[in-house]
């Protein structure tokens, strides 16, 4: 399963939240997950989780032509809390419109070797990103609720489905929805005619707490609501469910781990 997120405008949390969204997945299935960064020139993906990558997303599609794909898998770096990352590089204006072959194939190979493939676009809509938006079973709209970003939110929406992407496939994230307290969601749905699918609180303090310690959210005490919410997505995505006389996905994965040891083995 690929999930990309991408951002209204820079500095609504994208980063954040698809960095907490990959690290909560890999916790509650326990299975394969992998965190693409994106971006173009560098970015803040390994920064958020307090890892020094020695290869990037540069390194794997210039060398995926002539090597076996399934060799993608040297060019990530292991975080302490099972997830792999495949940082951004340092070159700035790639990747660029020539490198889209190359990301589709890594985004492929990385959907083979991987249970999910969580992709951080940033807030630029650019050639390589519209590609993996093809690739996503959902895309992840970020925004925050202020003019600007509510402005771009209507934009974006219909230029992700100028990229073939369907209106099922897109979900909408209210980040810092307790930050302006202007409008309620309710409102903002009303003003815009669109559906918000998830919201999630302001909570700067545990956030950037969690960066600084180069941890997931999960791994820290901070405001249970913030928790609440970002777990909620997590298990949404990732199908997990909770409840009276059911086990967690976490909680009866090594009963499948037998069967699928072999293809992930990486």
């Amino acid at each position: 399963m690929v999930v990309s997120y991408l951002g209204t405008k820079g500095g609504t949390g994208t980063t954040t939240l698809a960095v907490n969204g990959a690290a909560d997945i890999r916790r509650l299935t326990r299975k394969p997950t992998v965190i693409v960064d994106l971006k173009t020139g560098p970015g803040d993906v390994s920064l958020f989780l307090g890892l020094r990558p020695r290869h990037s997303v540069l390194d794997a599609i210039d060398h995926l032509s002539w090597m076996d794909p399934g060799a993608v898998s040297k060019y990530v770096v292991h975080h302490e809390c099972g997830l792999h990352v495949l940082a951004a590089g340092d070159e700035f204006g790639r990747p660029a419109s020539r490198d889209v072959d190359g990301i589709e194939q890594m985004l492929r190979c990385l959907n083979a070797l991987y249970d999910f493939v969580i992709v951080d676009i940033g807030s630029t809509l650019s050639t390589c990103g519209a590609m993996a938006l093809q690739l996503s079973e959902t895309v992840m709209l970020v925004a925050n609720p202020d003019v600007p970003c509510l402005r771009n939110l209507q934009r974006l929406v219909d230029a992700v489905k100028l990229t073939g992407v369907g209106g099922d496939r897109l979900k909408i994230v209210l980040n810092r929805a307790s930050e302006f307290g202007v409008l309620s969601t309710g409102q903002i749905e009303r003003v815009l005619g669109l559906s918000i699918d998830y919201s999630v609180n302001s909570d700067y303090r545990t956030v950037a707490s969690a960066v600084n310690s180069g941890v997931p959210v999960s791994a820290l005490r901070g405001s249970a609501e913030l928790h609440q919410q970002l777990d909620a997505i997590a298990r949404s995505l990732s199908g997990v469910r909770t409840g009276r006389g059911r086990r967690d996905a976490g909680e009866h994965a090594e009963d499948e781990a037998s069967g699928v040891a072999a293809r992930h083995q990486l």
